[in-house]
């Protein structure tokens, strides 16, 4: 006769208890001296006592107590369909095929089944034969996550919900309410960490065929609860507003409109152990920060924390030793001698304790032995604190370990890229001795290449102690590019390009460049080869082939020829020199238009008795050029300095018909206040003077003004000014304003302030300040005509007359789009002619410095 051991259902079903083994019915308990119970005569104390007792049953034993030693001979297992059999038996440890039957064995191992979790309900029928006992494990499976699904998560993408979910579930799991449960949590902590402390999260089960269920998470986010106050208790030495300063929470940013934007709990935490760090920083090394406080607001809608610090006393130096020892404890000489490695060391006795000054110049230190191949230098700091004198003792104690050389330099990722065109910008070799500077900078000039997403360099032990290998991992991103664009500019009107260009050819480090353009003011055809290793030695080569057009307000310039130029090293990687060889046919006309313009085709210049003005022909010339770069960034830098000066020669020794020597200098300054607020100059002069009487050709004189150089004003309005009349005859009309006709020595400065605005979209403001003017030197035009009325245009020069500058000052957007950096900026002169507008509205593609 069959016996069933119940199953359990699921949360949220009917459930029924777990198995348990029905035990045999209890026989009468025998009567005893002490108090066994007979039936007596009515009244009597034993019938008194009997009618107090429980009342006793007899029950059948059941059909497991009536198996209760026989052998297992058959245990089948019924209703699996994703689990195999094999793993079901797994589970039932104490009933085996061949073991006498136990009924308490038996619900262990059911029990044992249920735990699983793989199971939705579990039976077990029992059938006693002849020769054992027969088992049937009928097993009903829990269902398995076939899609995850996620619904009102606007703040978070499903992605990031699927990650925080995959500890508890994930695709192919068996379903388990606990887990369920659990995961619910894991969204709500991973909302409340972004600050959406009020996110409800609700979820469903939907089945689907073979045995399969979507698992749906419905989402109400709420709006972000925000920080309305941070209150500090206990900090006496450091002021609420420098430790404000320092936290991420609170600091709404610009938009955060009055609140201290978002909580978010990584932010906070990260925020602590800076708090800590600031008071390290400044002595204080038995800080404590108490476990802060964050509540609600009544209208649930922000927080406010408070932070409990016990800043403890401040401590002095009182000695500090810096030494080498050996791998016995000896000391020994260190590198450089004692006197040289303790001045490394800023502090000394009598300083404040500055935990990041003393890590920093100790970073050093390492970095000295480093570079000298003791890759494994030890310089750890041991402190003693006496709290009562308030004092520390500083000791660090330097292990330099053995030599270290540079095993294999493995290079991975490089599908494309050859490999000697990565390793031709390392700084290290194999076998060489280990250098941390060199390594660093080996991954700065590999990434500079501007062929990479991204360039990872890591080190492992190598064949034996002596040797490091390095691993140089990189991501290829494509070099190649194809644009068809147009655009309007203030400065350029319609402007209409396209390109193709190819940074990395055939994986060889080389570029090719083809680029047609045309807008209001320039026509161009450009082709550009360069070859960054000469022959795989350090020279560069470039090579240029061009045919220009360039209006400018008085004249247009066509230029028709090519530039080869040679470049090498002379101190890796910043410092670089260059020569180049121009050769063009350059045609100068008095239209004033590319076809595109709008400008007047009948040019001032051409009614005046300056025919000078109009030399052209061929100019050979030839350019040496110096370079200081330590730019982080050669196109959007924050930091760094950029210099470089040149010298152009044109002279018919070179078979150049146009002569002249022109100077340059270019200066650019970088500093970053903070990681986003950015300071910068640029400074520009040049000088340009020619042996012939006629001077200078206009091509080659300096125009300033408009948004390439000084803001504010008219494009190339900003220079010498000739008051002439329009035609010889002495009583003909006076051309409006006078002509501008170039200078021979110019100078301009842009400072400017860059502070991002919408760093999500890259959208960044500006306000700036520039100054610059340009002025004749040629006697020619000074005595040409009468003087300017106004001193900055005054044709006339003198060594006073450079103070004599025009400036402005402004505000504008920058916004780094698909289409390439876009300039919005509107300028304002400080001293403004009467003939200026009182403000100019400019936008540009392109960057500026």
């Amino acid at each position: 006769m069959p016996g069933g051991a119940p199953g359990a259902q699921p949360p949220g079903g009917g459930a029924t208890p777990s198995p348990a083994p029905a035990g045999p019915a209890q026989p009468p308990a025998p009567a005893d001296a002490a108090g066994g119970a007979q039936a007596g005569p009515a009244g009597t104390p034993a019938q008194g006592a009997a009618d107090a007792a429980e009342p006793t049953i007899d029950l059948a034993p059941t059909e497991a107590e009536l198996a209760r030693g026989q052998p297992v001979v058959q245990i089948v297992v019924a209703g699996n369909r994703r689990i195999s059999t094999e793993d079901v038996l797994v589970y039932l440890g104490q009933t085996r095929v061949g073991r006498a039957f136990a009924p308490e064995g038996l619900a262990r191992d059911v029990r044992e089944l249920w735990n699983s979790g793989l199971f939705d309900d579990v039976e077990v029928d029992l059938t006693r034969r002849d020769d054992g006992v027969s088992l049937r494990v009928l097993v009903r499976e829990r269902p398995s996550i076939k899609n995850i699904e996620f619904s009102g998560n606007d703040a978070i993408s499903s992605e990031d919900l699927t990650e925080a979910l995959s500890v508890e579930i994930k695709t192919g799991t068996i379903l388990s309410y606990a887990a369920i449960r659990r995961a619910v949590q894991k969204l709500r902590d991973k909302y409340a960490e972004e600050g959406y402390f009020l996110a409800e999260v609700s979820y469903e089960v939907v089945p689907e065929r073979e045995n399969q269920v979507t698992l749906k998470f419905t989402i109400k986010e709420h709006a972000p609860v925000t920080v309305r106050r941070i209150t500090f208790i206990g900090n006496h030495n450091i002021p609420d507003e420098e430790l404000r300063e320092v936290m991420f929470t609170g600091n709404g940013g610009f938009f955060a409109f009055g609140t201290g934007g978002p909580f978010r709990q990584d932010a906070f935490e990260r925020d602590v152990l800076v708090i800590n760090a600031l008071y390290y920083d400044r002595g204080f090394l038995a800080v404590q920060v108490a476990t802060p406080r964050v509540m609600l607001t009544p209208d649930r809608t922000g927080i406010e924390v408070t932070l409990t610090i016990n800043e403890g006393p401040r401590f002095r130096i009182r000695s500090l030793r810096v030494y080498e020892r050996d791998a016995d404890g000896r000391e020994i000489e260190p590198l450089g001698g004692r006197r040289a490695l303790r001045e490394m060391v800023r502090a000394k006795p009598g300083d404040w304790f500055n935990r990041a000054e003393l890590a920093k110049d100790l970073s050093a230190i390492q970095t000295l032995y480093r570079d000298a191949g003791y890759a494994n230098v030890e310089a750890t700091p041991e402190t003693q604190l006496d709290p009562d004198n308030r004092e520390v003792d500083i000791t660090v104690g330097i292990r330099r370990n053995q030599l270290v050389y540079f095993g294999r330099i493995e290079i991975r990722g490089n599908t494309k890229t050859r490999d000697k065109v990565i390793r031709r910008e390392m700084e290290v070799e194999e076998r060489k001795l280990f250098s941390e500077t060199k390594l660093e900078r080996s991954k700065q000039r590999i990434t500079a290449l501007g062929y990479f997403e991204r360039v990872d360099i890591s080190t492992e032990q190598g064949d034996d102690p002596q040797h490091i290998n390095v691993n140089v991992d990189i991501g290829e991103k494509p070099t190649g590019t194809f644009q068809i664009g147009a655009g309007f500019s203030s400065v350029e009107s319609f402007i209409a390009t396209a390109q193709v260009q190819q940074a990395n050819l055939l994986g060889s480090g080389q570029s090719l460049s083809i680029q047609a353009q045309i807008s209001g003011l320039r026509r161009l055809i450009d082709i550009r080869f360069f070859e960054p290793y000469l022959f795989d030695s350090p020279f560069s080569a470039s090579v240029s082939v061009y045919n220009q057009l360039r209006a400018y307000r008085e004249f247009s310039q066509t230029s028709t020829g090519g530039a080869l130029t040679i470049g090498y090293p002379l101190i890796e990687p910043e410092l670089r020199a260059s020569l180049t060889y121009t050769l063009e046919n350059d045609e100068i006309s008095s239209s004033t238009t590319t076809g595109l313009g709008t400008a007047d085709p009948r040019s001032t210049f051409q009614r005046l008795p300056l025919a000078n003005l109009f030399n052209d022909g061929i100019t050979s010339s030839i350019r040496p050029t110096l370079t200081y770069d330590t730019r982080n960034n050669q196109l959007f830098p924050t930091s760094g300095i950029y210099l470089q000066g040149s010298v152009e020669l044109a002279h018919s020794a070179f078979g150049s018909q146009n002569e002249f020597l022109r100077y340059r200098a270019t200066g650019r300054f970088y500093y970053p206040i903070t990681d986003s607020l950015v300071l910068k100059l640029n400074t520009e002069a040049g000088l340009v003077t020619s042996p012939k009487p006629e001077g200078v050709p206009v091509f080659a004189r300096f125009f300033l003004g408009g948004i390439l150089d000084v803001r504010g004003f008219e494009i190339r309005d900003i220079g010498p000014r000739l008051p002439l009349r329009e035609t010889p005859d002495p009583n003909s009309q006076t051309i409006p304003n006078g002509a501008n006709i170039g200078g021979n020595l110019m100078y301009y400065q842009n400072l400017e302030l860059e502070f991002p605005i919408l760093e999500a979209v890259q959208i960044k403001g500006v306000v700036f300040t520039d100054l610059g003017n340009a002025w004749n030197l040629e006697k020619l035009y000074c005595d040409a005509a009468p003087a300017s009325p106004y001193e900055v245009t005054n044709p006339c020069f003198s060594p006073e007359r450079l103070l004599d500058v025009r400036t402005s000052w402004g505000f504008g957007l920058r916004w780094f789009s698909p289409l390439g950096p876009l300039r919005f900026e509107w300028g304002f002169p400080f001293k403004r002619l009467p003939y200026e507008e009182t403000y100019k509205f400019e936008f540009n593609i392109g960057n500026f410095f």
